[in-house]
């Protein structure tokens, strides 16, 4: 598993083959523009840096906030529309280089797409596996609109942001988890999904917490005490009941590298006691990905069961099955564990939203409008959030003509692919962050009132969407397996030249 917090060079060696197939995808498609613009007499690094988006981007980063287009039928194109953190790191390194603007745009998406590749696998790796990883990032890579990730635009900066936020809490560092939370927050106003990862994830822990000291109590109640702790190992757990009226401990100790138990029992003789330890069951097979690891029950008949959620029910932060088909036991970072957690999972989910409340009564205080200026900016952009509506129609008006209708089918056939993989998401069990971050960018994309051609691209970020087929790839041979990928590559390679040498990412 990727731990990047203690050992960086270890983590950044087993993601190594993930970064290395992500960089020949992207080459790949560099390439392909680069030769497709040239047989079209146009100028790759032009389409990449200098058109569309990227060109407010580097407007802000150049002249600052305060530009707009007024068009004739009214509408007010401001660049107040565009987060600042992208135009802000493009600043630095204009100012700390002789690049340009857009040069310095270009670098930073370059960068940050390695840093999302690296993220997404660290996620993927966590819950699935190294090989689930490797398959996950290649996917990301694939997307048919994956020449964005190349691009002087927002969407690699705030998907590495999102990764590793969602990382962050996975692995129970919650004041990391906030301020990347934030910083995403400052790059896009999806950021609202990170923020709401965080927020959902701690909320659900601290009930977690409320619900253990409860029970904890109900027990002493009851004339019996329990304790959980955790060993060096994270994986480790190890639980003490102790019966007073009957004079009985019982201890469990579950491993969740090796699958041991051990199991102490005291009878009420304390001049001896005995002790049985639990091996792995060797002569026993792994279980297939919706099965449990379970300890096995002591003479008494007590039973202690460690594992991650059954199929269908989100964890908060634990792993769900991996490659070889065992399902690790889990427990949420950050509960029980030690003092002070609490108070940094409260900090950690107050950092998160800073960001972008921060830039959103900026702009309303820039515009006079107060809290509410920037859905006024967005607003100019004919762009909102309409629950689908908008959406709907524009679909809907795909049906009147026949050649158009094939349009339509293919849209309605593309919205109902992601909302499987999300059913799948939740059927497999993802972790709950995932589940939340992907839900809410999903959500966001689909149901806003305007640039449905951009729909594609906004919906990039949302990685998690991709692990059930990062999963089933990851399954197979890896022959078949790579053949796929080469094949997808180059499909993707050749539409997103023809993409951007045509109309391009509105």
């Amino acid at each position: 598993m990727t731990d990047l917090g203690t050992r960086p060079g270890r983590a950044l060696r087993r993601a190594a083959p993930a970064l290395l197939g992500y960089a020949a995808v992207r080459a790949l498609g560099l390439l392909t523009l680069a030769l497709w613009s040239a047989a079209r007499d146009k100028s790759a690094y032009t389409l990449l840096t200098a058109r569309w988006d990227a060109l407010w981007y580097t407007r802000v980063a150049e002249l600052g906030y305060g530009y707009e287009v007024r068009l004739p039928n009214g509408d007010v194109h401001s660049n107040l529309a565009f987060f600042p953190l992208l135009p802000w790191l493009e600043r630095l390194l204009s100012a700390l280089t002789p690049m340009s603007y857009a040069d310095a745009g270009f670098v930073v998406s370059l960068l940050a797409s390695l840093a999302a590749a690296w993220g997404v696998f660290a996620v993927t790796d966590h819950v699935y596996g190294g090989r689930a990883g490797v398959c996950a990032v290649l996917l990301w890579a694939v997307l048919p609109v994956g020449i964005v990730q190349s691009m002087a635009y927002s969407e690699s900066l705030f998907t590495a942001l999102a990764a590793w936020s969602l990382y962050a809490v996975l692995t129970g560092r919650w004041v990391t988890a906030g301020l990347l939370a934030s910083l995403a927050g400052l790059t896009r106003p999806v950021g609202l999904a990170v923020v709401a990862a965080v927020w959902v994830t701690g909320a659900a822990a601290f009930v977690r917490e409320r619900r253990d000291r409860r029970n904890r109590r109900d027990l002493r109640d009851r004339g019996e005490t329990t304790t959980t702790g955790y060993g060096r190992d994270p994986g480790e757990t190890t639980t003490t009941t102790s019966a007073r009226d009957q004079g009985q401990t019982t201890t469990t100790t579950g491993d969740r590298n090796q699958g041991q138990t051990a199991t102490t029992t005291g009878q009420p003789d304390r001049s001896k006691a005995t002790a049985v330890t639990g091996e792995p069951d060797r002569s026993r097979a792994a279980g297939p990905p919706s099965g449990r690891n379970r300890s096995a029950a002591d003479a008494g008949g007590a039973r202690a069961v460690g594992h991650a959620p059954e199929t269908g029910t989100a964890s908060l932060t634990g792993r769900a099955p991996d490659t070889e088909g065992v399902r690790t036991p889990s427990h949420s970072p950050g509960i029980g564990m030690k003092a002070g957690t609490s108070v940094r999972r409260a900090l950690g989910m107050a950092l998160a939203p800073l960001g972008t409340a921060a830039y959103v009564l900026w702009v309303g205080h820039r515009t006079g409008k107060g809290p509410l200026g920037y859905l006024d900016v967005q607003a100019g952009w004919r762009n909102g959030f309409d629950g689908g509506y908008a959406f709907a129609r524009f679909v809907g008006d795909k049906f009147t003509s026949f050649p158009s209708a094939l349009a339509g089918a293919g849209l309605i056939v593309g919205v109902a692919l992601i909302i499987w993989l999300y059913v799948i998401c939740v059927r497999q069990g993802q972790p709950l962050p995932l589940l939340v971050y992907a839900g809410v960018v999903t959500a966001l994309a689909l149901c806003a009132s305007s640039y449905f051609g951009s729909k594609p691209r906004l919906l990039m970020p949302a990685f998690p969407l991709l692990l059930p087929l990062a999963l089933a790839l990851s399954r197979a041979r890896t022959r078949r397996s790579a053949a796929v990928v080469a094949t997808v590559a180059l499909v993707s390679a050749l539409y997103g030249a023809f993409w951007l040498n045509g109309s391009g990412p509105p």
